[in-house]
């Protein structure tokens, strides 16, 4: 099973989720494809599978960023949560493909995970901020993140650099003045 979702997001990086076929992850895994409808009986589950083996990872990102938070400035941590997201998305390229993917009750459990690890995040900053506040905070951090991830992922190579720029920007923009009161 390892095989076929490392296999499965090579293809949907490459190709991305839209286009990306059974035929083609099966053929990647070097596999038969009755072998890959054994494990997933669709594309949507092969997606689900690869986003749940990625949930333990991507948490440690912001456990890790956690321990940092209260020894940054409110303007360090806002880079800081640009950065993660970066160095989530380097070490798993195919999030970026499968950020449009419908969600499922499955993934939407982990995107509610990853919310209060951000949250987390904040209150570790600013321990005087209530857990509600953090949690709307980092729901807002999460949409501008998601949507801008989406513009990164859609733009040129010679480009992409300034989509962080922009993303560091906005997130600051949002972020600042809430950490700093």
């Amino acid at each position: 099973m390892a095989g076929f979702l490392k296999a499965a997001a090579s293809v949907i990086t490459e190709m991305g989720y839209e286009r990306a076929t059974m035929s083609a992850i099966a053929e990647r895994a070097h596999s038969c494809i009755g072998s890959l409808y054994q494990f997933f009986p669709n594309k949507s589950s092969v997606a689900e599978a690869i986003r749940a083996q990625y949930i333990e990872e991507i948490e440690q990102f912001w456990i890790d960023l956690g321990r940092e938070a209260g020894a940054l400035r409110a303007e360090e941590l806002a880079c800081r949560l640009v950065s993660v997201h970066f160095e989530i998305v380097k070490s798993h390229p195919a999030l970026l493909s499968l950020l449009d993917v419908p969600p499922t009750p499955r993934t939407t459990r982990h995107r509610e995970l990853i919310r209060a690890r951000i949250a987390a995040v904040l209150v570790a900053h600013k321990p005087r901020m209530t857990h509600t506040t953090a949690l709307r905070t980092a729901a807002v951090v999460q949409q501008i993140s998601r949507s801008l991830l989406n513009l990164y992922a859609q733009t040129d190579a010679d480009q992409k650099a300034s989509i962080v720029e922009e993303f560091r920007a906005v997130l600051s923009g949002y972020l600042v003045p809430k950490l700093k009161h």
